[in-house]
């Protein structure tokens, strides 16, 4: 077995109606004046009243910051952070999905260590703890609240920015699987195809492939495979909610240690040329992407698929194409769309398609992808994806 170095710093508590508890967990770990960063959205739907209740019942008055964009940037995380340093916040809360998420760890980037935004871009470049931060997902995709990295959309110059270190995963992360209970069939198959990508890419990434990390990823794909249909199609069902969200932590804890690839770098250009959805662009991508690497990756394609169920052929081949039409009915029976075309993604021409890969070669995501991609692989395979 190859050597390997896995973490998870971040403690998980899973359990319905477990939000409206956060003050406390926030308060066990010395807070007293938490800043809660979500959305308008949320904050009108009363969802958050629990919460809040239970910041109440704890004496505090709630400070909270919703002016986060659904595609978080650079300029809502340096508000959310003034906000905090104006209001004296000791910690952060934060609830809602990927934007939410991401938009939080990097404003407490700003609130616990000063400076500007961008001089922590990149990896590993914050080396001190930062404040206590709680994650609470109001979507089962991200793993944002479990994982080390953060991205934040340059408006300016219509890139995604990493930000990427180990102080950076939440201290806590509540999963309470009732806060999914209202998002809508379309958002819980998209969220549901971007946890399913992250653990499928780590499968195959080449930063710290473990069995642990393995293990967390087929195990994810599995309940994915299995509830997510059942949670599009009817929202009530709180066995699949609770399934999906737990799916998507335990891919969070895996392509955190493993790494994702080349349908996230790909995604990622994308939808900060076109701002398209996460999530979506994921899954029109992957398919795609996996059949690039399959050459490099049949192996252990292969061994995901016996174990998922999908082929009981030995032939690592015929396995692992499969685990992609298993993929790909997945996207049909949850009704994403399969095509770029359909997300409203433009056909470039020559010179547009030049500076859109450079987005995708420069893109952190790609350096871990099992194949190297040239520009004309990456070309191939968005005309593959439109």
């Amino acid at each position: 077995m190859n050597t390997f170095v896995f973490q998870s710093p971040t403690k998980v508590c899973f359990g319905e109606y477990l939000s409206a508890t956060a003050f406390e967990v926030a308060k066990d770990m010395g807070a007293e004046r938490p800043l809660i960063i979500t959305d308008k959205f949320l904050v009108a739907s009363g969802i958050l009243e629990p919460l809040l209740n239970g910041v109440r019942d704890g004496g505090v008055e709630p400070i909270i910051f919703s002016d986060v964009p659904p595609d978080s940037d650079v300029e809502s995380v340096n508000r959310a952070a003034q906000f905090g340093l104006e209001q004296a916040c000791d910690a952060i809360i934060a609830v809602g999905g990927g934007s939410v998420m991401d938009t939080a760890k990097a404003a407490n980037i700003c609130l616990s260590l000063g400076g500007d935004l961008l001089d922590y871009q990149g990896l590993n470049n914050i080396e001190d703890p930062l404040r206590p931060l709680v994650a609470i997902p109001t979507t089962a995709g991200t793993g944002s609240e479990v994982s080390f990295v953060a991205m934040i959309k340059d408006s300016a110059e219509h890139r995604k920015l990493v930000f990427g270190s180990r102080h950076l995963a939440p201290n806590v992360a509540i999963l309470d699987p009732v806060l999914l209970i209202s998002l809508p069939p379309k958002l819980t198959a998209a969220t549901g195809l971007d946890a399913l990508t992250h653990g499928l890419e780590a499968l195959v990434a080449t930063v710290t492939n473990s069995a642990v990390s393995d293990a967390l990823a087929i195990e994810s794909a599995r309940l994915i495979f299995e509830y997510l249909p059942r949670a599009t199609s009817n929202g009530d069902d709180m066995e699949a909610r609770s399934a999906t969200l737990v799916a998507s932590t335990m891919a969070g804890i895996a392509f955190s240690n493993s790494g994702v690839g080349i349908i996230h770098a790909l995604a990622h250009a994308t939808g900060a040329r076109f701002n398209t959805h996460h999530g979506i662009t994921n899954a029109v991508y992957l398919p795609h992407g996996m059949r690039f690497n399959l050459e490099y990756s049949n192996a252990i394609y292969g061994r995901a698929a016996r174990a998922l169920g999908f082929s009981s052929s030995m032939d690592d081949n015929e396995a692992s194409e499969a685990l992609v039409k298993a993929v790909e009915r997945l996207l049909k029976e949850v009704g994403l769309p399969t095509e770029l075309k359909q997300l409203g993604v433009p056909e470039m021409n020559e010179e547009e398609l030049q500076e859109w890969v450079n987005l995708v070669v420069e893109d952190p995501a790609i350096i871990f992808n099992p194949r190297e991609a040239s520009v004309e692989d990456i070309i191939g395979i968005y005309k593959r994806a439109y």
